[in-house]
């Protein structure tokens, strides 16, 4: 049986396509030669519906910054729920995650972190926003494992916050280069060196991000 769209369901579906249109057309052409125009056409709405729900191209891009940390989150969190069930699996799941999407998404990924300082404080705040979130869902796993007596550690929240600035520091350079290479040929080395910041080693031994 076909479900009725409510009228309040209709708007945001709109606006997630949008958002989809718009990661598109940033990726495709870049923040600065993107136009509203080019957005409506990929989104089959008119310049002026587009308008009513995003009343400049900087706010349809911070609202897709946004869009893009929750995806990164929820595919995180989804993969450290199909994930084994020691911590360090987790962990590792939730990593490679994070590397595949940054990998997908890397022409938009390479704005938000290194083409736009033209959007100045409004941008600085997502950034900063988005390592707030990946250091809460890994200081959450550093917890349980302190909880449940696998890991002793004092504070898990100083421990998150330097994993995120190291994973923060290999995603910048990787996104400077011209020609990078795969940025899942970084994560053997990258998690290891983490793991072993707590006192911890790999289970079974390393293996390579897949992509």
């Amino acid at each position: 049986m076909n479900v009725k769209k409510t009228p309040s369901a209709r708007p945001a579906a709109t606006r997630r396509r949008i958002v989809e249109a718009a990661l598109r057309v940033f990726a495709r052409r870049g923040y600065h030669e993107a136009t509203m125009d080019d957005i409506a056409a990929a989104s089959r709405l008119s310049k002026g519906a587009l308008y009513l729900y995003f009343p400049s191209k900087q706010d349809l891009f911070l609202s897709l910054v946004d869009s893009l940390a929750d995806m990164l989150v929820r595919r995180m969190e989804a993969a450290m729920a199909a994930a084994g069930p020691s911590r360090r699996q987790k962990l590792r799941a939730a990593l490679e995650a994070g590397f595949r999407l940054f990998q997908r998404h890397r022409p938009v990924v390479r704005l938000i972190f290194l083409k736009l300082a033209s959007l100045g404080p409004p941008l600085d705040v997502k950034q900063v926003e988005i390592l707030d979130r990946i250091a809460a869902l890994i200081r959450r796993e550093l917890d349980a494992a302190v909880a449940e007596g696998s890991l002793v550690l004092e504070d898990t929240e100083t421990v998150a916050r330097m994993w995120v600035g190291a994973l923060h520091a290999v995603l910048i350079h990787w996104l400077h280069q011209r020609k990078p290479p795969p940025l899942r040929q970084y994560f053997p080395t990258v998690y290891a060196t983490l793991l072993r910041s707590i006192g911890l080693e790999e289970e079974g031994g390393g293996r390579e991000v897949g992509k």
